[in-house]
């Protein structure tokens, strides 16, 4: 069994047996994007830290490096290190692995690895994982409640993202690898107040001036938290704080011409001092449909995009769709500009000549859905439905069909329902990709 152990730590040793622990992997990626990642489509040299913390000296230190993913090909799996004192830290820069990382490998995949040392009879084994890319999400939750942030990262990943919880912001090494972050401070009494200039609002300022993407929510964030010593966002926001509210939220409704349109919530759950907020740079994607204030607001800055609510996501009570919780999850990171394994969507706008629509969306699993389309001089039509991991599940080939309607059952290639979920619906003229829109099946 490896021994993994603190860089910190200073173990003494009795015996003279060989023992290793691992420190970490480094990824050497310069005929790459040269972000020391791992990212679709590269090659790279890998290189490990290996700490000597037993009783005798190895010579002769030899490492195979193994992948159980499928989107690894290892070019070079051996790494020689030759002798590592005792006590000593050693990196094979001069023997590297190599790998390729496969163009279709999707972002946020953990890549597992496995790492075999070996010299005369002894053999040490470590396994590690690196991620590709970067992580769709990370969620903050410091609300003593988790039922919010649980319930967004439990929806994002059956979306299909892959991501991360957390309760403790500063315990994370960095936030470049994630895509968008999360962030639940929670409903009075349960709230959690980000202090003014403390390190947690400055890892989100500067989160957000590279070009992050953050979504937050709480009671008291808005209004009356900075006047008590928390931390004032409502500028990189595009909103403004207008009062402290009181406990009458709900429903929640969202606004039309904005990716809110359509979507009504009754609301649950703890419901006191809840902000009132206005939009100042940013736009209105959600009031209170009782009485006409304002609680939630959308902002693309240009470099970085925000969204700010004085609600819990997790109160949200689901109604008929598009008032689910998941649809709304889904909406909220097409506005941030992240998409699942390249797929994008293309507004039915910017296609010449081509007219498709989808009706119903969403779509009742076990119903029909119809795709009806105009296409100038196109002979042949293919409808691909893919899911959210890339994966196309569904083929239909039309040729000189004179309606221009696709019917689909909402099953796969092998006549099996498909589970409730977002799929993404390609329309390809003439083996020519020309849109990409998306749907819904629900329950």
């Amino acid at each position: 069994m490896a021994r993994v152990l603190a860089d910190d730590v200073a173990l003494n040793y009795n015996g003279t047996n060989h023992y290793l622990s691992f420190i970490k992997a480094n990824v050497y990626d310069g005929s790459g994007n040269n972000n020391g990642r791992l990212d679709p489509g590269e090659t790279v040299n890998l290189t490990a830290l290996l700490r000597n913390i037993g009783g005798a000296n190895f010579n002769n230190l030899n490492t195979t490096l193994q992948s159980s993913s499928p989107y690894i090909t290892i070019n070079d799996n051996s790494g020689y290190f030759g002798s590592i004192l005792i006590d000593s830290i050693k990196e094979n820069t001069a023997d590297p692995y190599q790998i390729t990382v496969s163009t279709s490998c999707p972002q946020g995949h953990n890549a597992v690895f496995r790492l075999i040392a070996s010299e005369g009879s002894f053999s040490d084994t470590f396994n590690f994982t690196l991620v590709v890319g970067s992580y769709h999400y990370l969620v903050w939750n410091p609300d003593i409640t988790p039922s919010s942030g649980q319930t967004i990262h439990n929806l994002l990943t059956f979306n299909g993202y892959t991501g991360a919880i957390t309760t403790n912001l500063l315990a994370e090494p960095t936030l470049d690898i994630y895509r968008s972050i999360f962030v639940c401070c929670g409903v009075y009494p349960n709230n959690y107040r980000i202090a003014a200039n403390g390190a947690e609002a400055t890892a989100i300022i500067n989160y957000l001036n590279s070009g992050g993407r953050v979504y937050m929510e709480g009671g008291e964030v808005w209004y009356y938290d900075p006047q008590v010593g928390g931390h004032n966002f409502n500028t990189m926001f595009g909103l403004v704080g207008v009062s402290d509210g009181s406990g009458d939220m709900g429903p929640v409704i969202g606004v039309s011409n904005t990716f809110t349109a359509g979507m009504d919530f009754n609301y649950s759950g703890e419901n006191n001092y809840m902000d009132r907020i206005n939009a100042t740079t940013g736009y209105v994607i959600f009031q209170d449909g009782n009485n006409s204030y304002n609680c939630g607001v959308a902002y693309n800055a240009g470099n970085y995009r925000t969204i700010g609510v004085s609600f819990e996501f997790g109160s949200l009570v689901d109604g008929t769709a598009p008032s689910t919780k998941q649809i709304l999850l889904d909406s909220i990171m097409k506005f941030f500009g992240i998409t699942l394994s390249g797929i994008q969507e293309t507004p039915q706008t910017q296609i010449s000549s081509t007219q498709f629509r989808i009706y119903p969306n969403p779509i009742k699993i076990g119903k029909q859905v119809y795709f009806q389309y105009s296409a100038d001089n196109h002979r042949e039509i293919k409808v691909r439905i893919y899911n959210t991991l890339g994966n196309c599940v569904k083929t239909i080939n039309t040729k000189n069909n004179q309606e221009n309607i696709v019917v689909w059952d909402g099953k796969d290639d092998y006549n099996q329902k498909l589970n409730s979920g977002v799929y993404f619906i390609d329309l390809v003229l003439d083996n020519h990709k020309k849109v990409s829109y998306r749907v819904v099946l629900v329950e």
